[in-house]
């Protein structure tokens, strides 16, 4: 694999301060992302996984600038991302687009298909429509649908083909990173696996490396090199994915992979599970993250905040009793 960095996050934090209510004190921040750093390499493709409320898709759009960040650093290409004026960073989006989660909502239910595939090549300066109109055209055969499809209205189209335009959308540029934010999720299951094959082709194709966010870790499984496991907006595990799918070491990270239902895997499952949902916890105001939920705490995890660090050759854990 290439070792050429893409993409440097480094100790990336997203706070959101909650409204304050009428004779009541300010409370206090909501830290959807706190303090991540990782390396997309060119031509990797990273998985960003854990479950709903972890941070992973407001991490996302963070980086992307789609959001602001309360602090830290990322680096695209050796461009500091958020020291960059907001018309430097609409010229530097054409290399990195999102695919977004729900294909519906993620276009314009007035416009036919083929004005959506356009709009791209429009507002970054390409004014010749008759060519426009060829480059659409050719997006939709490269993404698996037909010209037929260029004068039909989103509501027209399956969830599955609306997806395949989301997709058709992202690569229209050419872009050297694609943040698909839970791309498949919204499908059925009939139709994850065409379009994963799809973004795999275009990928070799078109030599992109992707972020790929997921809840679904069968699916990072099959399409991710490395792998990030999130946790209340921190990454408490890191590693290649043989790693993580094999000797996975956090116990967050063995219950998820625990919860894959799987008929054929020989793979030990561990005897892990969680109680409780993610998004009625709050951090520990000292001590470890998954202290509420951890089946093997001990005391001094009450006290003690770990960190992420190296246990073995590329496979980082933030757990006290790994370290």
């Amino acid at each position: 694999m290439n070792t050429e960095k893409l993409l440097v996050v480094q100790d990336l934090k997203k706070h959101f301060q909650p409204s304050k209510k009428f004779l009541q004190t300010t409370p206090a921040p909501v830290r959807a992302v706190d303090g991540i750093s990782f390396t997309l390499l060119k031509g990797e493709t990273l998985g960003l996984v854990g479950e709903s409320g972890c941070g992973k898709s407001t991490a996302a759009r963070t980086l992307l600038r789609l959001l602001e960040p309360t602090s830290g650093q990322v680096s695209f290409c050796g461009t500091q991302l958020f020291d960059l004026k907001e018309a430097e960073m609409r010229t530097l989006r054409s290399e990195m687009q999102i695919i977004f989660q729900d294909p519906y909502s993620s276009v314009n239910p007035g416009r036919r298909i083929g004005k959506i595939l356009q709009e791209p090549f429009e507002i970054h300066g390409f004014k010749d429509n008759k060519e426009n109109t060829e480059k659409a055209k050719h997006l939709l055969k490269q993404v698996g649908l037909t010209p037929g499809h260029f004068n039909s209205y989103p509501h027209e189209l399956s969830g599955g083909q609306l997806q395949r335009v989301g997709i058709a959308r992202a690569i229209a540029l050419s872009p050297k990173l694609i943040v698909a934010d839970e791309p498949v999720s919204a499908l059925d299951v009939s139709i994850r696996a065409q379009v994963i094959n799809l973004l795999l082709d275009l990928k070799e194709r078109l030599n992109m490396s992707y972020l790929f966010i997921s809840h679904d870790l069968g699916v990072v499984e099959y399409f991710c090199d490395r792998v990030a496991v999130m946790y209340l907006g921190k990454i408490i595990e890191f590693a290649d994915n043989e790693q993580i799918y094999n000797s996975p070491q956090h116990p967050y990270t063995q219950a998820l992979l625990n919860a894959i239902p799987n008929l054929e895997s020989g793979r030990d499952k561990q005897k892990i599970t969680l109680k409780g949902d993610i998004s009625m916890l709050a951090p520990q105001r000292k001590g470890c993250a998954f202290l509420n939920r951890c089946p093997i705490k001990e005391k001094r995890c009450e006290e003690q905040e770990p960190v992420l660090k190296e246990i073995a050759p590329g496979h980082q854990v933030a757990c006290l009793l790994k370290s």
